[in-house]
């Protein structure tokens, strides 16, 4: 992964950042679905808050990692059309020589609402059918860990079941970034790193 492309998104009072950076994500995730070649995703202005989450985020830029070849052959500028005013797409350049480390940027599970919901009637089992402090103190625990707080995309999911009223079912694909060495493992089909099987990217 010797190249890189940045894909900027532009400030604009009508739409947030963040909704043009979910859709923007969900073309790449389509692209790198179709296309063979590796390919790797980064987020240059990735933050995490650890006294205020409110300020996690993700950042306004994402940069695609890869061969020059590799990279030329998504034609992303297609993928980008229903978003062209939102988002500049720069040129394949070559990542440069001295970096400030590298960072695998990889997905974290978090519950959904059905987890919650067993979890639930487990605890109401337990009570007998009566639902009381401790069956609620138990329950607020278990929500507590469950609560990601890292930034995340927002996406619709193609794999589950459709939602109960017929509409689509949406789900938080959270991004964790873990710096380290150089590892060259395996991705995604979001082009983030293989939760067991590690691949780095360089961070500049």
């Amino acid at each position: 992964m010797d190249s890189y492309i940045d894909i900027q998104i532009l400030h604009n009072p009508e739409i947030a950042s963040a909704l043009v950076m979910n859709q923007l994500f969900y073309q790449l995730h389509l692209t790198l679905v179709e296309n063979a070649n590796p390919v790797a995703v980064s987020f240059p202005d990735y933050h995490v808050d650890a006294d205020n989450h409110r300020n996690n985020t993700l950042g306004n830029r994402l940069r695609l990692h890869g061969s020059a070849t590799a990279l030329n052959s998504l034609n992303i500028q297609q993928y980008l059309i229903d978003i062209s005013n939102y988002a500049l797409l720069g040129e394949i350049k070559p990542v440069p020589d001295v970096v400030q480390g590298y960072a695998a940027f990889v997905r974290k599970h978090s519950k959904s609402p059905r987890d919650i919901d067993r979890k639930r009637q487990y605890l109401l089992k337990k009570a007998g059918g009566e639902w009381n402090d401790m069956a609620e103190k138990s329950l607020s625990r278990f929500i507590e860990k469950l609560r990601c707080q890292l930034p995340f995309i927002h996406l619709v999911s193609h794999s589950s079941k459709p939602a109960e009223d017929g509409g689509k079912n949406y789900f938080h694909l959270f991004i964790n970034k873990e710096t380290g060495e150089v590892q060259q493992g395996k991705l995604t089909k979001y082009g983030l790193s293989d939760a067991q099987h590690r691949t780095t990217v360089p961070i500049f």
